[in-house]
């Protein structure tokens, strides 16, 4: 005996069957797994100061400094940033952008973050993350980390490739060493240490290093002097250059063409005669680990107050055409700083114009493979 069956009936079978032929081929696609790219893949280059942190099972990358980068050549449609926030008391900030694009940013609150919910187009893409800004409040110098980034690697999508994507040699690298106002502390707004209110990549030194079309970064703590220790239990300059952070040694073997240094201000309260020799300390630390850099000197901001001349002398009395007096004086007004010490973001652009005619004079001059630490 033939069954009929209702209009509505008809129409819910017919929903049936599309439903179950929608899951059918959508099967494959659920069960395919995630490509995982590890911290530690030779595919993902890193720009900056990154230790190696072991956790259960695998090896992390740590910073606790503004403007580190992180670099990574895929193909596919997403891509996740996968972070360990174990111990982690102090959340950073990163930017992130795809094949040239604009910075998109994110805070890090999460193990894993979609960095492109909506998807990108298919093919081979460049993706490029900064570091806007570890938070200066908590102990990021002594292990365990209580604020920093700690990086697991990335997830892509299934059947997705990668390739190794290092920065070219055909690019001088440039390093910065300072305190909070190279750090980028405070420059969106006063309250130094908190992220919120600090941005590395708004700085006078990331401009700079953009406008030189270098290979750059910032390896700055707030507070932190050539005497004085920085928050987080950051100690002074000469002390921490060779570290990335307690037990993790820096890397060296990255040629480092120029430094520049501008430290002194959180300096006043000790005398000249202390200063000039614990910068030049400092110095000889450089010196020791990337012996044929160039390095810039550079007067502090407000350089009447924080050691200025002190520097233009320590120039002189190392008597090494490798070291550069910068004479900052002049380049901006009271208007140009969020409170009287870390410049706003107006100031910055101020400075890195007249910081990027300073160098560039040495930089254009740099050709590949020139020099080698």
């Amino acid at each position: 005996m033939r069954k009929m069956f209702s209009g509505r009936q008809r129409s819910m079978l017919r929903l049936a069957c599309l439903y179950l032929l929608i899951s059918t081929l959508a099967v494959p696609w659920l069960m395919a797994e995630a490509v995982h790219v590890s911290a530690t893949d030779s595919a993902v280059s890193y720009v900056g100061r990154w230790g190696a942190i072991e956790l259960p099972g695998q090896t992390a990358m740590a910073t606790i400094n503004s403007s580190c980068q992180i670099y990574l050549n895929f193909t596919g449609q997403h891509v996740a940033g996968l972070f360990n926030l174990g111990g982690i008391d102090y959340l950073a900030q990163i930017y992130v952008k795809v094949d040239g694009g604009d910075w998109v940013l994110f805070t890090i609150d999460h193990s894993r973050i979609e960095f492109f919910p909506a998807g990108i187009p298919e093919g081979r893409h460049q993706l490029e993350i900064a570091v806007k800004a570890i938070d200066g409040n908590g102990d990021r110098w002594l292990p365990p980390l209580r604020s920093a980034i700690v990086f697991e690697g990335f997830e892509l999508d299934a059947g997705a490739k990668v390739e190794p994507s290092s920065r070219s040699r055909q690019r001088p690298f440039l390093q910065f060493i300072g305190d909070s106002i190279t750090q980028g502390e405070g420059i969106l707004h006063v309250d130094g240490g908190a992220v919120i209110n600090s941005d590395g990549i708004a700085t006078y030194a990331w401009l700079t290093g953009e406008a030189l079309g270098t290979t750059h970064v910032q390896t700055a703590f707030g507070g932190q002097g050539v005497l004085r220790s920085g928050s987080g239990n950051v100690p002074p300059a000469p002390l921490s250059f060779a570290w990335n952070f307690s037990g993790s040694p820096a890397d060296f073997s990255v040629i480092t063409d120029f430094i520049l240094i501008n430290l002194g201000s959180n300096d006043q309260p000790y005398s000249s005669d202390e200063f000039i020799e614990a910068y030049i300390r400092l110095v000889r630390e450089i010196r020791k680990r990337c012996p044929r850099t160039v390095i810039f000197a550079m007067r502090p901001f407000h350089g009447d107050h924080y050691h200025g001349d002190d520097v233009a002398k320590i120039a002189k009395l190392m008597a090494d055409p490798a070291i550069i007096y910068i004479d900052s004086t002049g380049w901006m007004e009271e208007s140009d700083f969020t409170d009287g010490a870390h410049p706003n973001v107006a100031g910055s652009r101020k400075a890195a114009a007249h910081l990027v005619d300073a160098l560039k004079p040495y930089v254009s001059r740099w050709k590949p493979g020139a020099i080698s630490n």
